[in-house]
Formats: C-alpha cells, sequence, structure tokens
C-alpha cells in the first residue's frame, strides 16, 4: 500500500472552503423592475444562506446562527400571511393584514437587528477580500466589524460573549480556500458582496426614512 500523499488525495480533502461564494444565491437586485424595493422571498433566501454560512465557522457560533435565524423566521412567518401584500420587505414592514401604517413591531424589531447582523458579516468579508497581505488571521477583520456595526447596540454581557467567541474565527484557508487555488472562490465573493452591500444601504436608507432605527442595547 503506497503512502497517502497531499497529490494522491482528492482535491476536496487537501483544502476545501468552507463557503463557497459562487454557490450562494445572491441578495436581490433593486432597480425600476421591483419599483426600486427589495423583493421579500429573494431577501429571505439570501439572508438564510448567508446563516448557513455562518454555521461553518464552527459551533461555537451557534448562538449568532440562532438568533440570526429566528430574526429571518420572523420576517419570514409574516410574509406567509399574505405573500401578495408583502411581496416587497418595505411593504412587509409598513402594512399589515389590518392596514396599520408603520408598525413598530417584532418584525420589524427582527429585521433591525437581522440588518446588524448582516452588515457585520457583510464588513468582514469585505475587510477579508481587502487584505493584500491574505492574512491567515481573520480575528482582526471580524473584530472590526463587530465594533463598527454591533457593538455599540451590544450591553456588557454580549460584549464579553463576542471577546471570546472572535477567538474561534477560522482562518482565512478553512474559510475560503487555499492560497492561489482560491482565485475563483475570492472572485465571487466580490460580485456577491456587490448586491449584499446594496440591499444593506437601501434597508438603512428606509430605516432612516420611517424612523424605525433604535438605540436600545440587547
Amino acid at each position: 500500500m503506497g503512502d497517502i500523499t497531499e497529490e494522491t488525495l482528492p482535491s476536496a480533502a487537501v483544502c476545501e472552503a468552507k463557503i463557497q461564494f459562487r454557490l450562494l444565491k445572491a441578495f436581490p437586485v433593486i432597480d425600476e423592475n421591483n419599483n426600486f424595493k427589495i423583493d421579500t422571498a429573494h431577501f429571505l433566501q439570501s439572508s438564510h444562506q448567508i446563516v448557513d454560512a455562518i454555521g461553518c465557522f464552527g459551533k461555537l457560533f451557534s448562538p449568532i446562527v440562532k438568533d440570526m435565524r429566528q430574526n429571518v423566521m420572523k420576517l419570514e412567518e409574516k410574509y406567509k400571511r399574505n405573500e401578495t401584500l408583502f411581496a416587497y420587505l418595505e411593504d412587509l414592514i409598513l402594512k399589515d393584514d389590518e392596514g396599520n401604517d408603520n408598525p413598530y413591531d417584532t418584525v420589524t424589531d427582527g429585521l433591525l437587528w437581522l440588518k446588524r447582523a448582516l452588515e457585520m458579516i457583510e464588513l468582514f468579508f469585505r475587510k477579508v477580500l481587502e487584505d493584500e497581505t491574505c492574512s491567515e488571521q481573520l480575528k482582526p477583520h471580524l473584530r472590526k466589524a463587530y465594533d463598527e456595526c454591533l457593538l455599540p447596540y451590544h450591553g456588557f454581557l454580549a460584549q464579553k460573549g463576542f471577546q471570546i467567541l472572535h477567538f474561534y474565527v477560522p482562518s482565512r484557508t478553512s474559510l475560503l480556500g487555499a492560497s492561489g487555488a482560491n482565485g475563483d472562490n475570492m472572485k465571487a465573493l466580490e460580485e456577491f458582496l456587490v448586491h449584499f452591500r446594496a440591499n444593506l444601504s437601501h434597508l438603512n436608507e428606509f430605516f432612516t426614512k420611517y424612523d424605525l432605527h433604535r438605540t436600545y442595547k440587547a
């Protein structure tokens, strides 16, 4: 029986990226074809995939995964009540079955926290993409993304929890594939971030327009 070397192993066994961005459904395009609104079903599908991707970080990230999933499901539950009325995410927030305008309910709160978590994830991946050193250590990128996007809204316990958690973020190679062989995945990440960022920017403008931002700490 011959020795098993890197050359004899399947490429996936050598170093398979935890996240294959080419396989993810991009966030929806926002243009005149959808009245410059966000398609609810499409947004929910993409959000679920992001939650799945964070699940790839490891079991220690399960509290983040659970929290994000619950917020996606809050939106999904309301959407399924009337998929025609709530075809666009903005209408899901501003309208309900009884015709109330601009209700700040648990669904709006869920979208607010989901948006913040997605902003952290988008900024984390953007910093990874822009890191010309291609450092294996991704903890600083996650820390900076957290400090900017979630820290202002977290109380003492949540902050301490993240301080422990961020030490266990996977390495660059583990997450994105081996350097030199992950060019396609990095290109796919760059393309994925375009609509990801556009959706988040649009939501921030929406929350500002309708005074839906809240600054209480969790």
